[in-house]
């Protein structure tokens, strides 16, 4: 056997076997540039949240966070092993109104999780630098269209793990009721009206039995 056969037995020998078990081929090369949008998570889609069991890194240097007991009550926190920074996971503030118009109340209907397809009232995150009453206007008008004027505090409504939700009583100034992102559908219900068993959140049904109570009517859920 000449030195060329030789070589093509051996090729032949160690080949990769085709149909089944042969490993698929790597993407071609076309020089596109992948579009990161695609890979990314949709908005309010995202499965996880920023709290000390998910935080890794200090968000001033970038150093690995580690849980420490903090003086002067001795608490777990997370605290950065570079900088010594203590990163306090306080709860995020939001801000809502019960808008109201001749006796009935708005509701709208979500279309992102938490609790897609159920319902509550506009109200959303304060942001940096933003009273809570600014905010819950803002959130209204973001996700209703209107323009509403508080009409006082319905209550504050608390749970662990959860935001810390402040409600007030509105009243309707001007716009036109428009749908967002949000939400798909917009509703002015009597307060016989209230789908107590397709509620939100907690914090939805607590304030919209306190703000049912209020007008001397009894509330369900």
């Amino acid at each position: 056997m000449d030195c060329a056969s030789r070589w093509r037995s051996i090729f032949m020998a160690v080949r990769i076997p085709q149909g089944d078990d042969r490993r698929p081929a790597a993407p071609r090369y076309t020089g596109a540039v992948p579009d990161p949008a695609a890979q990314r998570v949709p908005l309010h889609e995202h499965p996880r949240v920023l709290s000390p069991a998910t935080a890794r890194f200090c968000p001033l240097c970038g150093g690995t966070l580690t849980p420490e007991a903090v003086p002067p009550d001795q608490r777990e926190q997370p605290v950065c092993s570079r900088c010594r920074f203590v990163f306090y996971m306080n709860p995020k503030v939001v801000g809502c109104t019960i808008p109201e118009e001749d006796g009935r109340l708005l509701l709208t209907r979500r279309t992102i999780n938490p609790s897609r397809g159920l319902w509550t009232f506009p109200g959303g995150y304060v942001d940096y630098g933003e009273t809570v009453t600014d905010a819950a206007m803002r959130e209204t008008w973001e996700e209703t269209g209107l323009t509403v004027d508080l009409t006082g505090l319905v209550g504050v409504y608390t749970y662990p793990g959860a935001p810390v939700i402040i409600v007030y009583g509105a009243q309707v100034t001007s716009g036109t009721l428009t749908p967002c992102s949000e939400n798909d559908l917009l509703e002015w219900r009597t307060p016989a009206e209230i789908p107590w068993d397709q509620l939100a959140f907690p914090s939805t049904r607590d304030a919209l039995r306190d703000w049912v109570g209020a007008r001397g009517a009894m509330p369900g859920g």
